[in-house]
């Protein structure tokens, strides 16, 4: 999935004077949480009243900042806060998977990811790669498809049909002779990952390398990300297939156990418990 993974990189070409303005606001804001006036922060930052002025207006009507009642100075909102939560839920999402990976990479010797959605894109978020001597390497950070990825179809399944025709077009990017380039085959195939709770890439990314993946549900139900692993066509022959399909639907359950989900969702999916030796580790 390297190959094709679409890492995009920060182009640092055009000033935005406004911008670091703005920003420079906000930093300072956050390092000192009271209210301060136009004036106060014109001072301090070094930068024209008018522009503060019209910084303050505008992050007031988007409800990024607020006016104390007492001082009519300006403070930092909630919505502030809310943004640095969704970004901190993401660290903790990766915390908190970390382990059962890592049980899930040391069980199966092959690669083994979570990912994350990323607008019309999946983010690799976290990667763990076995002490073998031949293995797929994929690099966290990178951009991956939806539509032939089975992190991404895991994730895809749980969505409204609504909602997936906003992140998916009609007709999609051919990778393999085996992709799926059709939005309705596609919503065919989602109905039945939604049943077993499993999702494939049956050499759809990129060939000879099929990958098994099962998803994660937060406190709320939603399907937050998926996991599972990723190797060579040939090492999932035999019997070794519905092994890896068990074991990926066992590490989906403890990281959405251990992330607050509460439903029963993977009740009837696994065919007998599987011990989890991280059970009694401080996560």
């Amino acid at each position: 999935m390297k190959d094709r993974a679409r890492i995009k990189t920060p182009v640092r070409t055009y000033s935005a004077p406004a911008v670091d303005r703005t920003l420079d606001i906000l930093e300072f804001m956050a390092v000192h949480p009271r209210p301060y006036g136009a004036t106060e922060l014109s001072r301090c930052l070094n930068i024209p009243i008018n522009s503060v002025f019209r910084i303050l207006k505008r992050l007031t009507d988007r409800e990024y900042t607020v006016q104390d009642p007492f001082s009519d100075g300006y403070q930092l909102s909630t919505k502030v806060f809310s943004l640095g939560m969704s970004l901190y839920t993401r660290f903790e999402l990766r915390q908190r998977a970390r382990p059962h990976i890592e049980w899930l990479c040391r069980e199966t010797e092959e690669t083994c990811q979570l990912q994350i959605p990323h607008g019309d894109m999946v983010l690799v978020l976290d990667t763990v790669s076995p002490e073998v001597s031949y293995y797929i390497r994929v690099v966290p950070g990178g951009l991956v498809y939806y539509h032939p990825n089975a992190y991404g179809k895991v994730m895809l399944a749980f969505q409204s049909e609504e909602a997936i025709k906003k992140i998916i077009p009609p007709r999609l990017p051919s990778l393999t002779p085996h992709t799926i380039v059709l939005r309705t085959e596609l919503l065919k195939q989602l109905e039945e990952v939604k049943k077993t709770g499993l999702g494939y890439d049956n050499e759809e990314y990129n060939e000879g390398i099929r990958c098994i993946g099962a998803p994660v549900f937060d406190v709320e139900g939603k399907a937050v990300a998926g996991l599972g692993v990723s190797g060579l066509v040939s090492t999932f022959r035999n019997n070794r297939q519905a092994t890896f399909e068990q074991l990926v639907l066992e590490c989906a359950h403890r990281v959405s156990k251990d992330i607050g989900y509460s439903g029963d969702y993977f009740a009837d999916k696994l065919s007998h418990p599987i011990p989890n030796p991280l059970r009694r580790s401080a996560m």
